[in-house]
């Protein structure tokens, strides 16, 4: 998935889209950016593929020649009135998905006025735009170059700048911004991560790893487990093998709703979904905990210890739900609320984080909802043929 969506019309500023897009390649890299004739395959739904490639977009950069808003098709009808237009498409998704629109003005163009436009393309008017005249093409597109790595962090195949402290603070205004969108726009980040490199693969394991560390080291402090090394080692072992051994029915589950996908790269999507969610969860654990000590601070230092008497399972499960029922009142109830909203924000956060795997397949809803349904139908599958292997 690209960064940059370069949108254009043909007929009206092609030579010049290239000419740019060559620009924006060789900085950023080809796979960072998105023409329709060179980055959709053959045999795609040309409208699903566009809508999939704005909708991840970090940017849309609408190129703006001197006949872009009065361009006529073969009758004579301006081909912006048209509700299935390209361009007109393009740009209303974008507005949908709350990419940013930048005009970019060529060939000595200028931005169209709102009552020109169809209603639903008025607000394009009020974009900031940025002129590349013919002139001094290199210079603008190099500005707009440096506009888009400063105002975007989009990172860069350019040769790293001579100065450290520069190149540092890239790293980290980029590490900022994606942790920003990850939080906010979670599919469009992740889908964005599909590019087929090592790099993107390093970087979904180390959020895991520091989602499924923060997220134990948050249960640790929050119980006073005595020997915390091992829960930490444990707990981030145990979710890495879990991540491994779920991704394996995910994987099937899409294959069989006709995803052409690979294991790593579910296992991708899956360890940033998994490495949030398990995040959220411990964060809302953490507020109950902390609840319950003030009202009880040895409340989980005596429930540890109920589980390593001597009596059977039953008991001492009842023994931990009594102490526990004794601590729900006044601060434990009121960090048990907060908990709830924690958790709901990560349930829902979660599930805009599952479209990820819809927009990096490219496939409809009912597909998606059909994998889903499967994956969960294997798991469940799976738990049973554990359970009764147990009892054995």
């Amino acid at each position: 998935m690209s960064d940059i969506f370069l949108s254009y019309r043909r007929q009206d500023a092609l030579s010049a889209t290239g000419r740019l897009a060559d620009q924006l390649e060789q900085y950023f890299g080809p796979q960072r950016v998105f023409r329709d004739y060179d980055s959709i395959i053959a045999g795609a739904d040309f409208a699903d593929a566009i809508n999939s490639a704005i909708s991840v977009s970090t940017v849309v950069l609408a190129v703006v020649g001197p006949d872009w808003a009065d361009a006529r098709d073969s009758q004579g009808r301006r081909r912006l009135d048209d509700q299935g237009d390209f361009v007109r498409l393009e740009i209303e998704a974008a507005f949908r998905a709350e990419v940013p629109v930048i005009p970019i003005l060529v060939a000595g163009a200028k931005m169209p006025p709102a009552e020109a436009l169809p209603t639903s393309l008025q607000a394009f008017s009020r974009c900031q735009a940025v002129e590349l005249m013919e002139s001094r093409w290199r210079d603008d597109a190099n500005r707009l170059i440096g506009s888009l790595q400063a105002q975007f962090a989009i990172e860069t195949e350019a040769p790293p700048s001579p100065s450290g402290n520069s190149e540092a603070m890239d790293v980290f205004s980029r590490f900022a911004l994606d942790m920003l969108e990850l939080a906010t726009h979670p599919r469009r980040l992740i889908a964005r991560r599909q590019t087929g490199r090592t790099l993107d693969h390093v970087r979904a394991f180390l959020f895991l790893f520091a989602c499924l560390l923060l997220g134990n080291l948050a249960l640790v402090i929050g119980v006073g487990v005595s020997d915390a090394i091992s829960w930490l080692l444990v707990g981030v072992l145990f979710g890495l093998i879990l991540i491994t051994l779920v991704s394996v029915p995910l994987t099937l589950a899409w294959r069989l709703c006709g995803a052409r996908t690979e294991f790593r790269q579910v296992t991708l999507i899956f360890s940033y979904i998994y490495g949030g969610a398990w995040l959220g969860f411990c964060a809302g654990a953490l507020m109950i905990v902390l609840g319950a000590q003030l009202v009880d601070a040895e409340v989980f230092t005596r429930y540890l210890a109920i589980f390593r008497l001597p009596q059977p399972l039953a008991e001492r499960a009842l023994l931990a739900q009594t102490l526990l029922d004794s601590t729900m009142q006044g601060p434990t109830i009121g960090m048990a609320t907060l908990a709830a909203l924690v958790w709901l924000m990560s349930v829902l956060w979660v599930v805009g984080a599952w479209g990820a795997f819809r927009l990096t397949y490219n496939l409809g809803r009912l597909r998606a909802m059909g994998a889903t349904l499967i994956w969960l139908a294997l798991l469940a599958l799976v738990i049973q043929m554990a359970s009764m292997a147990s009892r054995w």
